[in-house]
């Protein structure tokens, strides 16, 4: 039993494939966040529908996570792909932040008194926060259930040890070329349903902006180990993809534009920042820093992200007035 958990499996950590993962899976990522609003989007509704991407999103996180050695054994880029592609995609940081300032700001000019205002804001960020906790919880204990069985299967093969190897050609696999293929026919179809389909623009371009968004935000993962405590590789993301969204939301806002720069601005804003931003991770971190530094990191992270919205966006419409161009 001891030579078994001494056992090693040497695994080609190689960053080109990582990447190519990635780009298939955000773009499922962003069509089940899109559907999922979609679906949530009904008169009466209970709920605001973002609330479920979040939840869906953060319990496949803790799912994967729970498995992470035997999908590394199984082909490594297939984790990052899961957890960076999928779930960060699915979930969103900076729509969360918008919703928020927009409940803050009464952005629809519901017939509310400001106290109500605040609390519906309280009850968007609350709301989102217990769910998003729920799901990742709710998505580790199912992983607990599969885990034994798994560890059962691939117990031969051991621990799972990565070898780093960059972004090189050299070490690479039968499965990383049919990656890399599949990742680039991937992001060629939606671009090109982007330039010729004429419905439903706003999605295509939300596909094609995806990977960059995560693609982005994987890449600044890396200086996640900079900061005792405080991951600055998500941090920086969610704030930055944010400040991004804020700018596109005046855009919606102010000077008349056309139907084609709407469409371009609602995949900006559903594509780019939607996936640049991330709450699984984020709910990841939260729960496995020390109580103090997650306090500090999830205060400034919200309260940072307003400060900008209150900025960007709030300077204007309160100046000029809500008068959306894109419906």
């Amino acid at each position: 039993m001891n030579d078994l958990q001494a056992k090693t499996t040497e695994i080609n950590e190689n960053k080109i494939a990582v990447a190519a993962a990635i780009i298939p899976f955000s773009i499922a990522g962003v069509l089940i966040r899109i559907a999922l609003e979609r679906l949530q989007d009904y008169t009466g509704a209970p709920v605001f529908g973002l609330v479920y991407a979040q939840w869906l999103g953060c319990l496949i996180m803790g799912l994967t996570n729970k498995n992470k050695n035997a999908l590394f054994l199984w082909y490594h880029p297939i984790h990052p792909g899961i957890t960076t592609g999928l779930c960060g995609s699915i979930t969103t940081f900076s729509s969360w932040q918008l919703d928020i300032f927009k409940e803050f700001a009464n952005y629809n000019a519901y017939p509310h008194t400001r106290g109500k205002n605040v609390l519906a804001a309280l009850s968007e960020f609350l709301v989102t926060l217990a769910m998003s906790l729920n799901g990742l919880l709710f998505g580790q204990h199912i992983g607990d259930m599969f885990s034994n069985q798994i560890e059962k299967r691939h117990s031969l093969k051991g621990e799972p040890k990565l070898i780093p190897r960059r972004f090189s050609f050299r070490y690479m696999s039968k499965k990383d070329y049919l990656t890399i293929t599949f990742a680039i026919v991937s992001w060629l179809g939606v671009v090109f349903a982007a330039i010729f389909s004429p419905y439903q623009r706003d999605l295509a371009f939300a596909c094609v902006f995806a990977p960059v968004g995560a693609l982005t935000r994987w890449y600044l993962s890396f200086y996640n180990g900079r900061l005792p405590h405080f991951p600055v590789g998500t941090f920086a993301p969610n704030v930055f993809g944010t400040i991004v969204l804020a700018i596109l939301a005046l855009a919606q806002s102010g000077p008349r534009i056309t139907a084609i720069a709407c469409d371009v601005v609602a995949g900006l804003a559903n594509g780019y920042c939607g996936c640049l931003t991330t709450i699984s991770t984020f709910m990841v971190e939260l729960t496995t820093l020390p109580r103090k530094p997650s306090y500090i990191y999830g205060f400034l992270s919200i309260v940072i992200a307003q400060c900008f919205m209150f900025i960007i966006l709030g300077s204007y419409i309160w100046s000029q007035g809500v008068n959306p161009m894109c419906s």
